[in-house]
């Protein structure tokens, strides 16, 4: 059973309006939240139901960036980019017009010294150098991961699962891990 949203402590109105943010006399906090602390473990359950379709359907449209996120460009994007995940750390990642991209992709500019152990590899990181650039009408399946440095052409589709670790050209076709041309999307052979 839902908990009803009620003012517990009526005063002239006791039904609280949905979106009203009333503040606890002590708490400071909305008496939606102090009411919510009070629901049996039951009616969380619940509330969880009924908010999860909203909830899953808002993180997969959720860029998650990690690093400076000046650093990443989608002013000229069109379509969504579902639940991506960009890491700037070590270069800029620029996304242009009519690309799209499955589920679960990944936009890695950053990378750490090999050659190095322990510490001082986990914080050898540059700073730059490392853009990944996906150019106009790009179609990336899901679960790709790109490397940088690299540039998607224009049209490239890089097939779900791939692994990109340098330049894509244009019009062609990429599958793999790592990613090779497999034909370019005319059909013809590369």
């Amino acid at each position: 059973m839902m908990m009803p949203l009620v003012n517990k402590k009526p005063s002239g109105n006791a039904a609280l309006r949905i979106g009203q943010d009333v503040k606890g006399p002590s708490t400071g906090e909305s008496e939606f939240l102090t009411l919510l602390k009070t629901a049996k473990k039951s009616e969380l359950a619940a509330l969880a139901k009924l908010l999860m379709p909203f909830i899953a359907d808002a993180e997969l449209r959720q860029v998650r960036v990690w690093g400076d996120k000046s650093r990443l460009h989608l002013d000229r994007i069109t379509v969504s980019v579902n639940d991506l995940l960009v890491n700037t750390r070590s270069g800029h990642v620029t996304v242009e017009e009519d690309c799209f991209f499955g589920h679960r992709c990944m936009l890695l500019t950053g990378t750490h010294d090999y050659s190095k152990t322990g510490r001082d590899r986990l914080v050898t990181v540059p700073e730059e150098g490392r853009d990944i650039h996906i150019e106009r009408g790009v179609w990336l399946g899901s679960g790709v991961t790109v490397l940088g440095p690299a540039v998607i052409g224009e049209n490239a589709v890089v097939a779900a699962g791939s692994l990109v670790t340098g330049d894509v050209p244009p019009n062609t076709i990429v599958a793999g891990r790592p990613a090779r041309p497999v034909k370019m999307i005319d059909g013809t052979p590369v």
